[in-house]
């Protein structure tokens, strides 16, 4: 094998993080020269390949580009004519849907290989690194018609989870769905959705909505954020292997499955049901209103009709949430 390769190989066992020159050089008995001329020759031959300091070499994930044509191509082949628009970089995929649906008659899709002003609920940003994550904002038009007849947010999380089982887990039921819209595996968030509704005051047909979903599909090479380290998952980790095209397979199935879900109610609400890690334990209630009483600790009796939370305190009182924020506590 040549020396390219062994270098090649190593790098593909460490996919998705950095290995050092140094490492490699001891790996497989050679200088840092020669790992050196081996990266070069690799770079020549087309394969795309970081290098930082003091961190090492990365092979980028070349087996998973997104593709826009073919995501638009398999949304019109599952009858639905969304205008997908790719950005390698942008500030938010919120605000790019929401700027080219004012000029649409169909639904728009943006999709971003990375964001450096994604934001989540109540103004958080949201992490989302260069080439590991799907991030993308679906925009529609009739908004007031769209927050009347349909839970919008729920239906695009039992979308997402249904997606990533589907896709990435073969039809095993591994995500779940912590009220209101994040998806978790394993107790991590691996993607979160932030919904956004403009209304014209003049005519509201002219009012639009954004669906706003990130995904962690794979490990970054870095690492999270330390603020985020501790809750935040991924779909793929480094070393497990990259199926080709996964995050185009992703986003078709992610808005095949909520267009799909708006036209059944029902089942769309089951599945929330069913896929709520939060029924049946008890919960730190956050309203972010002081001195609230929708505030402490109580047990999930269940999400209602209108996937409002049930809660019940430990006075015995109950109360139906509509918005706020609850987290998992032993009890």
């Amino acid at each position: 094998m040549k020396t390219s390769d062994e270098v090649l190989a190593l790098l593909k066992e460490n996919m998705g993080g950095f290995i050092s020159g140094q490492q490699i050089a001891d790996r497989l008995y050679m200088t840092r020269a020669a790992v050196w001329k081996a990266i070069k020759s690799l770079k020549k031959s087309g394969y795309e390949i970081e290098a930082v300091t003091n961190k090492g070499y990365r092979l980028r994930r070349t087996a998973d580009v997104i593709n826009a044509v073919y995501i638009e191509e398999g949304l019109r082949t599952a009858g639905l004519p969304v205008c997908v628009t790719y950005k390698e970089e942008t500030g938010s995929t919120n605000e790019d849907a929401g700027y080219l649906i004012k000029a649409s008659k169909d639904p728009v899709l943006v999709i971003a290989n990375m964001q450096n002003q994604g934001r989540g609920r109540r103004g958080r940003d949201f992490y989302s690194p260069k080439g590991t994550g799907l991030y993308m904002s679906l925009a529609l038009n009739r908004a007031a018609e769209l927050l009347k007849t349909v839970k919008v947010t729920a239906i695009a999380a039992v979308a997402v989870s249904q997606a990533i089982d589907n896709i990435v887990y073969n039809g095993r039921n591994a995500s779940f769905i912590k009220w209101v819209n994040d998806i978790y595996i394993d107790e991590k968030k691996v993607c979160g959705i932030l919904s956004e509704a403009f209304l014209s005051m003049e005519d509201e047909e002219q009012g639009y909505v954004v669906v706003g979903m990130g995904i962690n599909v794979y490990e970054p090479g870095e690492g999270f954020p330390a603020d985020i380290k501790k809750k935040a998952g991924y779909l793929i980790g480094a070393g497990q292997q990259v199926k080709t095209g996964l995050r185009n397979d992703l986003a078709v199935e992610v808005i095949r499955l909520f267009f799909h879900y708006m036209n059944a109610a029902d089942e769309s609400l089951a599945i929330y049901r069913r896929k709520s890690n939060l029924i049946g334990n008890y919960v730190k209630v956050n309203s972010f209103v002081p001195d609230d009483k929708a505030s402490g600790y109580a047990r999930v009796l269940g999400i209602d009709d209108e996937c409002r939370l049930l809660i019940e305190y430990e006075n015995g009182q109950k109360e139906t949430l509509t918005s706020g924020e609850v987290s998992v506590v032993k009890y």
